[in-house]
């Protein structure tokens, strides 16, 4: 993401979870903002020219996926890969559910680093962000 100068926003409440994202991603020099509450996305995206979005799914509280819902119908920032990440595998929404209610990848927490570096790459070199 350095050549194009886009930034990873991570909207986690844990800053442990989100120190260890930020160190994750800085083997393949990606610059990252970090927030702790998805209120303050909307200032970040708003701000930033952000590339990637990686959530977490704060279950029962929907404000993760109402914010996947804001980016997706902002024809400005609708083609920002949103990944969620989510407490257990059932977390995942079912196959049935529409594309517009689902992230583009989930990370299961407990995470590996490895793991995580693969989704982030599949975007930053397959697709070009």
């Amino acid at each position: 993401m350095e050549n194009n100068d886009k930034k990873v926003l991570i909207i986690e409440r844990d800053s442990g979870i989100a120190n260890m994202i930020r160190a994750i991603l800085a083997i393949v020099k990606v610059d990252l903002v970090h927030v702790q509450q998805t209120p303050d996305a909307q200032d970040v995206l708003e701000q930033e020219k952000i590339g990637m979005i990686i959530c977490e799914s704060n279950a029962p509280n929907p404000a993760a996926y109402n914010l996947m819902k804001q980016v997706r119908s902002n024809p400005q920032m609708a083609q920002i890969p949103f990944l969620m990440l989510v407490p257990e595998e059932k977390d995942i929404p079912p196959r049935s559910v529409s594309p517009e209610e689902k992230a583009d990848k989930y990370i299961v927490k407990p995470f590996t680093a490895r793991g995580v570096l693969d989704v982030v790459k599949e975007f930053i070199v397959y697709k070009n962000l």
